[in-house]
């Protein structure tokens, strides 16, 4: 009983690690940025992306962020896709 109790603690202590391993990378994929007075999703794409589609990175961060347009404010945090 106590080898079957350790089995299923083992079991799922490995299981709770790769959660938070699986949850924790899913944020490595973006940088945070914060928006200032004057920043447009346009000046921060192309400011982010220089060598990039400002177009296609404005879309992009539109999606990572769940945003309807392009309208922002300041304060707000922004997750950039890397």
């Amino acid at each position: 009983m106590r080898r079957l109790l350790a089995a299923v603690a083992a079991v799922f202590l490995l299981g709770v690690g790769f959660a938070l391993g699986a949850h924790g990378s899913a944020d490595r994929g973006y940088t945070t940025v914060v928006v200032e007075p004057g920043d447009t999703l346009w000046s921060i794409a192309a400011a982010h992306y220089p060598s990039d589609d400002v177009r296609v990175r404005v879309q992009d961060i539109e999606a990572a962020n769940g945003l309807q347009g392009p309208i922002v404010e300041v304060g707000q945090s922004l997750k950039l896709p890397r």
